[in-house]
């Protein structure tokens, strides 16, 4: 036997993934969580972030049972898809280089650090309903956990899941916070009339908790104090369940059922015939009652059980269609899920926004499905010339530049 070792690679010589390594049913699966996010985020793209709240009412007939429908099958089940996938990525990722004898953390904190400064821009300059910011952050404490088993990736989630569900169990006093329908109100005009600097100054400076009524008489500091406590709460609430979808996808990795669909097909089915209707079960609670108890379990456990089902259940579609031309579609997409995540949200923040075409309001949630439907549609057409003559997405090969410390080659 040869005793000599393998030459150590250095990080210039470290790369992504390859095609012929890369697991085609999650860049479909990636494509897919996508056009989800988009039917979701029409609400905020049309309405503002606070304002979609509040518009059920003045809604029509068909838009009704459209935003219906978009809730109970859509909203908050497919950011956790995108989220698992983000924490599946990263268990890949520390295998191909602990495979490679280097180290993983320096080149992971650059990866994340990357992902924050275009979090960042994203959030501030182009669209304020931005994930990538509480990604990255989330994903600095994600890193201590990836060495770990897969029984304790799944212990951690399930601790974490739980304990956001039970806050949800505690019995509130029946009071409704007043303030963030005025807010809602500000948050439209600006949108619908403001210039793109007013916006991007909106951005900056306006926080959704300054018009709450906190129900007690506060002096300035007081409110000061009030505003960034619940601020912070807000925060962490949403990093603490993005850690814990983080922690799901890399026990899907570590567990490896989603590598070889064929020769774990048989818990997949048992998993999505379990997950998808306790999923739809809980969410329904959450959709067709005005029980806030209800209504926060929905969201918060029934969209992410749901979204395990959905992950479970398009991985066996794929396993018998992955020849169609929609499984090839959606996965051309999912190679450049970060290129198109921000198309997504330039395009619509123009259509809608007033230094665009400021349609904020004015075509509804059916036409608006309708209109996320058509872009991802040319999305698909778009990343599939793309692909064909380059490697990456453009985001990603700048992406993937800064993290391997090597200008990736691009064109084919």
């Amino acid at each position: 036997m040869d005793s000599k070792k393998e030459p150590v690679q250095s990080v210039q010589q470290l790369t992504p993934l390859s095609g012929k390594d890369r697991l085609n049913h999650i860049d479909s699966l990636r494509g897919f969580a996508l056009l989800g996010i988009l039917i979701v985020n029409m609400l905020a793209f049309q309405y503002g972030i606070f304002g979609q709240k509040f518009i059920f009412p003045i809604l029509s007939t068909a838009d009704q049972s459209t935003h219906i429908l978009v809730e109970w099958f859509f909203q908050g089940s497919f950011y956790p898809i995108f989220s698992m996938l983000f924490g599946f990525g990263a268990i890949i990722m520390w295998e191909r280089i602990q495979a490679n004898n280097r180290s993983f953390t320096l080149l992971f904190i650059r990866r994340i650090l990357i992902l924050l400064v275009i979090g960042f821009v994203h959030l501030y300059f182009i669209w304020d309903g931005d994930i990538l910011v509480t990604y990255a952050i989330t994903a600095f404490i994600f890193v201590f956990f990836i060495k770990r088993k897969a029984k304790t990736l799944l212990i951690w989630s399930l601790v974490i899941g739980g304990l956001l569900t039970a806050i949800g169990l505690v019995p509130d006093d029946g009071e409704e916070i007043l303030g963030f329908e005025a807010y809602g109100e500000y948050e439209q005009n600006v949108l619908r009339d403001g210039s793109y600097t007013e916006i991007v100054h909106f951005r900056l400076t306006s926080n959704p908790f300054e018009k709450v009524d906190f129900g007690m008489d506060l002096d300035p500091l007081e409110r000061e104090i009030m505003i960034t406590t619940f601020v912070i709460i807000s925060y962490f609430s949403v990093s603490l369940q993005t850690f814990f979808l983080f922690l799901l996808g890399g026990f899907f990795a570590k567990i490896r059922w989603l590598h070889d669909v064929r020769k774990h097909k048989g818990i997949l089915i048992k998993l999505t015939a379990i997950t998808i209707p306790i999923g739809l079960l809980l969410k329904g609670a959450m959709v067709f009652t005005d029980n806030s108890m209800l209504d926060y379990v929905g969201y918060i456990t029934g969209g992410p059980v749901l979204a395990v089902g959905y992950v479970t259940g398009f991985c066996l579609l794929f396993l018998k269609f992955n020849t169609h031309r929609i499984f090839n579609g959606v996965g051309y997409v999912g190679r450049m899920a970060l290129t198109n995540y921000l198309i997504q949200s330039i395009v619509m923040t123009f259509i809608f926004y007033g230094y665009g075409f400021g349609l904020l309001g004015e075509i509804g949630t059916l036409l608006g499905t309708l209109l996320a439907f058509a872009l991802f549609l040319l999305q698909v057409l778009f990343s599939k010339w793309w692909l064909n003559r380059f490697h990456y997405g453009p985001m990603e090969w700048f992406w993937r530049t800064g993290t391997y410390l090597n200008v990736q080659k691009l064109k084919k």
